[in-house]
């Protein structure tokens, strides 16, 4: 091969086969996700906040309240904590529509996203702990007295063991299809035949995306083949957002597998220490009817409690910011309390008439 016949190959490979070439996957993957939130008219703050556990820097997005006399205005800021396998931009509708209310703050969880990837103890306790104390680093860096914490599926399993070791910082607590709230059936490894067993087996020796670092670039034509509707809540560029957030080093997965129960159940289910919040502390919990998560149980251990409200949306399922972002809007915003009076938002004011027209 001639030396022009082997610089014209090289040009060759990355016309053809796009995620050999440069840009890294980090510059990609900030790109994939400045065209989510620009496409949905978002003006944002992107931010790396450096953090004093293993200097990790936590990728934050803010956005400002838009309105500059909102009709409703939570006290203190609305911190978004996003689930496994996802990263802010994923938020996209909801943030746009809570910022009328409130600025907004949505961060990658260290290991996920654009966030660094520290490494984790492999100890299911520790591994929790450092998790939660670098929410709170965050915290402090971002010099937030108090948060109206919103977490969805793993990060309201996070925003909820947060708020247990740190009441004080949490104004609301509000938790979208929280993961790990349920007791893992005791029979059901014995419901199981013996080849899903060998599947479960097989599943448990790899952490939970590894299929999709495995067929690399093919990874964002996986994802559309196994979810060709999030094209429909965002754009084409979902596709290659999740798979650049899942593409790199999976310190984050293993902490969700050091944390989980078959994947499905958390190891130290919160039905086991949820009542051990400050009940000062206000929760809304809002699930989607057609979700995988067993809502049933988790209302009826906590429903009665003064201090918990509990939601279902008919129209969604577990992502129930995406699948209704103004229902689940209004149910964010009509859930946050004054902090010096307790009240709820008052019920004459209409939210759903005050929420932009969906994009």
């Amino acid at each position: 091969m001639s030396i022009f016949e082997y610089t014209w190959y090289l040009s060759w490979i990355p016309s053809r086969f796009p995620y050999f070439s440069c840009p890294s996957k980090s510059q990609r993957l900030a790109e994939a996700e400045g065209r989510i939130l620009s496409a949905l008219g978002i003006k944002y703050l992107a931010r790396l906040i450096q953090i004093p556990f293993k200097n990790t820097e936590i990728s934050t997005i803010t956005v400002n309240c838009e309105s500059e006399q909102p009709i409703v205005k939570a006290k203190y800021p609305i911190v978004l904590i996003h689930g496994f396998g996802a990263g802010v931009a994923l938020w996209g509708s909801a943030i746009k529509r809570l910022a009328q209310f409130q600025t907004v703050h949505a961060f990658d969880l260290p290991g996920f996203g654009r966030s660094s990837r520290p490494k984790f103890s492999s100890d299911p306790e520790t591994a929790e702990t450092e998790m939660i104390d670098s929410i709170e680093q965050w915290r402090d860096k971002m010099n937030l007295e108090k948060m109206n914490l919103v977490g969805h599926s793993f990060g309201g399993y996070l925003a909820t063991s947060y708020a247990l070791k740190y009441p004080k910082r949490v104004e609301n607590l509000i938790l979208a299809d929280p993961w790990g709230f349920n007791e893992m059936d005791p029979e059901f490894a014995q419901k199981l035949t013996s080849r899903q067993k060998n599947i479960f087996w097989v599943i448990q020796q790899f952490n939970p995306l590894a299929v999709l670092r495995l067929v690399g670039g093919y990874g964002p034509s996986l994802v559309r083949r196994l979810r060709p509707d999030l094209a429909l809540k965002y754009s084409e560029d979902v596709y290659d957002y999740i798979y650049l957030a899942n593409s790199r080093d999976p310190t984050g997965e293993e902490v969700f597998k050091c944390l989980s129960e078959n994947l499905g159940w958390a190891k130290q289910p919160m039905s086991k220490r949820f009542h051990e919040l400050d009940n000062t502390v206000p929760v809304t919990f809002i699930h989607g009817e057609r979700s995988w998560i067993d809502w049933r149980t988790t209302r009826r251990l906590f429903g009665e409690l003064e201090h918990v409200e509990s939601h279902i949306m008919d129209s969604a399922g577990h992502h129930v910011y995406a699948d209704d972002a103004d229902k689940f809007v209004q149910l964010v915003i009509g859930s946050l309390k004054d902090g010096k009076t307790g009240e709820l938002v008052p019920e004459e004011v209409n939210l759903e008439e005050e929420i932009v027209t969906p994009i």
